[in-house]
């Protein structure tokens, strides 16, 4: 099998950018291009190698995981590709992983597991020659007699040692009659429709494929929308791939069939993180479309992603507006060529009355009866758990909940909701196609005409007092149409952050954010752009003017509120923000991989109805209004996370820049110890404008709008900081802090401590490396100057070096403690500001940097070395069988580590074609100059608990550490020896100081560099 078998598209140049933008990176395009250059030219290490790098550039990127699987196993890694391959089948179901993870398993002596994948491919998908031959090999090796699979046409083959004449066959557990042909098993008309078919046999218990999922077997994915030409979109049969989805474009209101398509021809416009996903183009030129909308239904029934639509609609809109200008209604536009009626292209959609409603209006204005609108798809349990919810928030009120069934395709879902219903007197109603999340809310509407509605999901769930607060909000003022609640899922709604995922809260951590979200803003509202339909109140005034949700052009959702919002807002209504409530919303992957394709469609069909949608919303998040809603709840929940640690809580505010790093490291390592002791620890970055304070102790960005604007907001941290009984405040990094931030023990009233990792405190550059890019020898004030004035500052305050100085000094000398992590360190320090004494405290402890040979070992027996040299990574053909040397470099490796001298040194090595090869376990800003030496190889970014097995895993030498400013400790040392390398670093600052006081590696003079350096490098001697 070829390594990148149909996944050479980002080096088609007719492929679009889109395509291209699936691997994250340029650089990541790169490494997967000679990744598979390596492979085809019989480079299998080289290969792996560039796909590690690509991996680790593109964030775990499929196409490159599913690639470097089969690298790794090229390699002898099975365990590592089979790793990989059961991390990409959690995500993505694909009938080349599960090959692939059935035959490695079987490589690497797992039976078990091996029939266990089997299983899965040949129950789910379409067999082809080479699945159908590891099925009878596989089988055969482990004992099974008798397995079946289903051909690309749906028919059933059984194989074995002995195939039965009359095995028993069940569809969804009631049994059927099959006819025997010539090619298999075929079944009676309608069986496509089923979720499952088993097989039984008398003489063999077990079919191995048996039940076989005949509900992903014909699936059909895909979307449409209207183009410029016609209906156009794209479809595939993820489980028969091979297989070109037959269409059908039927009336939605008759179901007659008024089309027939057959997707036939690759699309290659699709961007999917699907592997190898054998996408079908879908065209329909509009001269071909019936009048009026269609849906566009898959050979199961199934519609697609964006079915129903009217291609035609925007232009015949257009067209007939128009016409209307001029006085003109051509007769054509009263009546369709193919059908009875037309459907209005207006904005407005009537409400009309159903047969039969929840609840007659109440006379005159007012406030009116509420009802509960929630439409049913899928998701058993969390739909069950909604309902459960909501029925304990409304039980004894008078709100009648109607639940919508929109088709459902999982039968136990729709015989429970039902059975649920009917138990607690909830209104039940059931479509009997599926139509759509705006059309099951529509039917909703009609039932509770007249009343005040919630629209609600079936993945929510809600807490005591959620209707009491939207209800509050929504008659708080006399033009608010719909309000909406806080969410941990809800776009410009989401709590705790807008911008990053948040975590899905369970029932008791929902009911303890209602609580908080209440304390903290009860009947406080916000005016938003557009209600999110997860969970809206709409007041029945404006949903009688209002209208429908637009079920004709939304098809299965997204953006069908955002629209029905715009038109209450033409009309004069706003749309309300609630923060004093809270409703968790577990989001919806009902969509699959069409969810995108739709959400993009719906997009541009939103900016088209209402010009400037788009623009609004992101001006509106620009100023980003409930900004200081999200702050009162974060500091409600902020403050009850100190409540239970007694009547005097104590924290420690450790202080540091935003940047990462060593710093950080040292950081979280405090407050982890603090934590320990009972104590919070609290920690201060600097932001645009201010600070932003974190526990370190919580999840990550538990609390992110706690921010203040400094200077203005000064008072309310230290107010916010005294309440929480600070004792200690540890000054780590003032870099990107606010010139207030000096004085903030001063303002708690406790003591502070310096802990010094760098030479910031006087050294407005940090690294002191002057103008020319080397150690400046730390002049004079006067010498600081002139270096300032000539290269820059390194910090973002602009400040005289006097001044700054002076401040330096102050808050140095009234500190408890100053703590330098070396003695290089607190020389220089000292040299600076004389009357400050520091403490010696090294960051690490002398027993933790021994080799770590256990896991070195097991690094080097499960991953290869890296090719030798004249594989095509690194060195020339002449030096093959050569004495070489290989240099590990490790970590970021900018300026300041040295990559000025790495360049020079591989240049030389080129140049002069000598044994020297350089591995970099980490990333730098330009890693194509270096690579292109031949002598540099950059493995990418990585993971800190990878760092030690993967340096130990490139077999070098030595590590070379070439930081050409004098660092004050340097964890990538430590890192080097926990592999089991010696070192060689230059004579400067704490790398020096450690190496001569443990002897494990060499010191040399910092002013060597190209030729010079390496004469030095490939002289030494690493075997003693």
């Amino acid at each position: 099998m070829t390594l990148l078998q149909n996944m050479l598209f980002w080096q088609d140049e007719t492929l679009t950018r889109e395509q291209r933008a699936t691997v994250a990176s340029a650089q990541a395009q790169d490494s997967f291009r000679r990744g598979n250059a390596a492979w085809e030219s019989g480079q299998k290490e080289a290969a792996w190698d560039w796909l590690e790098r690509a991996n680790r550039q593109a964030a775990d990127n499929p196409h490159v995981m599913f690639a470097l699987a089969l690298a790794r196993h090229a390699v002898g890694d099975a365990p590592g590709a089979i790793l990989l391959l059961e991390a990409l089948l959690k995500q993505f179901d694909f009938r080349e992983g599960w090959l692939l993870l059935t035959t490695f398993r079987q490589a690497d002596g797992d039976r078990a597991g091996a029939l266990q994948a089997l299983a899965k491919l040949l129950s789910s998908f379409a067999a082809t020659p080479e699945s159908r031959k590891l099925a009878a090999s596989v089988c055969r090796l482990n004992g099974v007699a008798l397995w079946g699979f289903l051909d690309r046409n749906g028919l059933l083959k059984l194989e074995g040692q002995t195939v039965p004449d009359q095995p028993e066959f069940w569809l969804d557990g009631v049994s059927v009659q099959a006819r025997k042909t010539q090619g298999g098993w075929s079944f009676p008309q309608g069986w496509q429709r089923a979720q499952v078919l088993d097989v039984q046999c008398a003489d063999a218990p077990n079919v191995l494929g048996s039940p076989f999922s005949i509900k992903d077997f014909f699936q059909c994915a895909g979307a449409v929308a209207a183009g410029d030409g016609g209906l156009e979109g794209w479809c595939w049969h993820p489980y028969n791939a091979d297989y070109a989805p037959d269409l059908t474009l039927r009336d939605p209101q008759t179901d007659e069939s008024l089309l027939q398509v057959n997707a036939e021809a690759f699309s290659r416009s699709v961007s999917s993180d699907q592997p190898l996903a054998r996408y079908r183009r879908i065209f329909v030129p509009w001269e071909k479309l019936p009048e009026g909308p269609v849906r566009v239904v898959g050979s199961a029934g199934q519609d697609l992603a964006g079915s129903p639509l009217d291609a035609r609609l925007e232009w015949r809109s257009a067209h007939q507006t128009a016409q209307m200008v001029n006085g003109v209604l051509p007769p054509s536009f009263c009546k369709s060529r193919s059908r009875k009626t037309l459907q209005s292209p207006s904005l407005f959609i009537p409400l009309p009355v159903a047969d039969t409603v929840i609840a007659r209006p109440e006379s005159g204005s007012g406030r009116k009866p509420l009802a509960i609108i929630i439409p049913v798809f899928r998701n058993h349990a969390v739909t069950l758990a909604c309902l459960q919810a909501v029925r304990g928030t409304v039980a004894g009120k008078k709100i009648c909940v109607v639940v919508v069934d929109d088709a459902s395709p999982e039968p136990d879902l729709a015989e429970a909701v039902e059975a649920f219903a009917r138990q607690h007197r909830f209104e039940w109603v059931r479509h009997e196609k599926n139509r759509g999340f705006p059309a099951a809310v529509n039917t909703g509407l009609q039932k509770a005409a007249g009343c005040d509605v919630i629209v609600l999901n079936s993945d929510t769930l809600v807490a005591k007092g959620w209707v009491e607060e939207l209800r509050h909000i929504a008659y708080a003022a006399a033009d608010t149409g719909t309000v909406t609640p806080f969410s941990n899922d809800a776009s410009i709604l989401s709590y705790p952050s807008p911008e990053r995922k948040n975590v899905v809260p369970d029932e008791e951590e929902t009911q303890n954010l209602m609580v908080a979200a209440h304390a903290a803003n009860a009947g406080q509202a916000v005016e938003i752009p557009t209600a999110n339909g997860f969970c809206m109140y709409v007041r029945h005034d404006c949903l009688i003017q209002t209208g429908l949700l637009r079920e004709d052009v939304f098809a299965q959702g997204y953006g069908e509120e955002n629209d029905f919002c715009m038109r209450a807002r033409a009309l004069g209504w706003k749309h309300m923000a609630a923060p004093g409530a809270f409703v968790a919303h577990v989001g919806s992957a009902s969509f699959g991989e069409a969810r995108a394709a739709l959400m993009q469609r719906n997009a541009a069909i939103l900016e088209r109805l209402h010009p400037g949608y788009h623009a609004f919303i992101a001006g509106w998040m620009a100023q980003n209004p409930l900004f200081d809603a999200r702050r009162r709840l974060d500091l409600v929940r902020f403050r009850a996370q100190s409540a239970g640690k007694g009547s005097k809580p104590k924290a420690v505010v450790l202080v540091t820049h935003a940047h990462g790093g060593g710093v950080e490291r040292v950081v979280q390592q405090q407050a982890a110890t603090v934590h320990k002791k009972g104590a919070r620890g609290l920690v201060l970055r600097p932001t645009e404008n201010g600070c932003v304070l974190e526990d370190a102790a919580a999840p990550e960005y538990a609390w992110p709008s706690l921010r203040f604007r400094l200077p203005e907001e000064w008072t309310v941290l230290t107010r916010l900081l005294r309440a929480e009984g600070v004792s200690l405040v540890a000054f780590h990094h003032l870099e990107g802090h606010a010139p207030q931030m000096y004085g903030l023990a001063a303002a708690l009233g406790c003591p502070h401590t310096v802990h010094v990792h760098d030479y910031m405190w006087f050294c407005q550059r940090i690294s002191l490396l002057g103008p020319q890019g080397t150690y400046c020898g730390e002049p004079d004030v006067a010498g600081c100057q002139r270096c300032v004035a000539l290269a820059g500052r390194n910090i973002t305050e602009e400040c005289d070096i006097p001044v700054y100085l002076a401040r330096s000094e102050r808050l140095l000398k009234s500190a408890r403690a100053v703590y330098a992590p070396s003695r290089d360190t607190a020389k220089r320090m000292m040299r600076h500001f004389p009357t400050v004494r520091c403490q010696v405290k090294a960051l690490e402890k002398a027993d933790a940097l021994l080799p770590r040979s256990s896991a070195v070992a097991r690094s080097v027996k499960k991953q290869p070395a890296l090719p030798p040299v004249g594989s095509g990574v690194l060195g020339s053909p002449a030096q093959q069988g050569a004495r070489r040397l290989r240099l590990c470099l490790i970590g970021g490796i900018g300026w300041e580590k040295g990559y000025g001298v790495l360049h020079q040194a591989a240049l030389d090595a080129a140049m002069r074609d000598l044994p020297l090869e350089f591995v970099i376990v980490g990333h730098t800003p330009d890693d194509a100059t270096l690579m292109k030496t031949g002598r540099v190889f950059i493995t990418g970014e990585y993971r800190e608990e990878d760092a030690v097995s993967l340096i130990a895993s490139v077999q070098a030498q030595a590590a070379f550490l070439p930081s050409i400013w004098p660092e004050t400790w340097c964890f990538t040392l430590s890192l080097a020896w926990k592999a089991g390398l010696p070192a060689i670093v230059f004579d400067l600052g704490a790398p020096a100081e450690r190496v001569r006081a443990s002897g494990r590696g060499k010191v040399i003079n910092p002013a060597l560099s190209g030729a010079a350096l390496n004469d030095i490098l490939i002289k030494m001697d690493f075997t003693e």
